[in-house]
């Protein structure tokens, strides 16, 4: 098995330096003449690049759906599915602590914006029992 990577570039290159890549799961066969083929096995999903990166979120977002795609696919073993996973984990890099951080601070500044225009903030006490809430909690899959 292997990815196949389609790129699409954005209609209106000239103006947009953003290009598209799809993700194709693939293995290749030897058909009854003994010929060599490819069937695509399930799409992963896409991931949108501007200038020469991933954008941080898009590239979180890509893993966790392209994670959840290959656990919906029974034909494809344990194993099979961290060797896929480690594939995409090449060409799309995993977030890293910093980004992380930065990523929930910006939330967290999001939420208190809209709380301070729209009335209705929680206290200090309260955000920190949501926060303790979380612990030991598992995400979606």
């Amino acid at each position: 098995m292997y990815i196949r990577w389609v790129v699409r570039r954005h209609k209106n290159a000239s103006v947009a330096d953003t290009s598209f890549h799809d993700a194709y799961l693939v293995e290749s066969f030897r058909d009854q003449q003994g010929n060599p083929r490819q069937r695509t096995i399930c799409y992963l999903g896409n991931i949108r690049q501007i200038g020469d990166e991933f954008p941080a979120i898009e590239r979180e977002l890509f893993l966790l759906r392209g994670e959840r795609i290959l656990f919906s696919v029974n034909e494809i073993s344990e194993g099979d599915r961290e060797e896929v996973m480690r594939m995409l984990r090449e060409k799309v890099r995993p977030l890293d602590n910093q980004e992380v951080l930065k990523a929930f601070t910006e939330n967290v500044r999001w939420y208190r914006r809209w709380w301070e225009r729209h009335g209705g903030m929680p206290s200090e006490e309260e955000m920190m029992r949501i926060v303790r809430e979380t612990r030991g909690t598992p995400g979606p899959m």
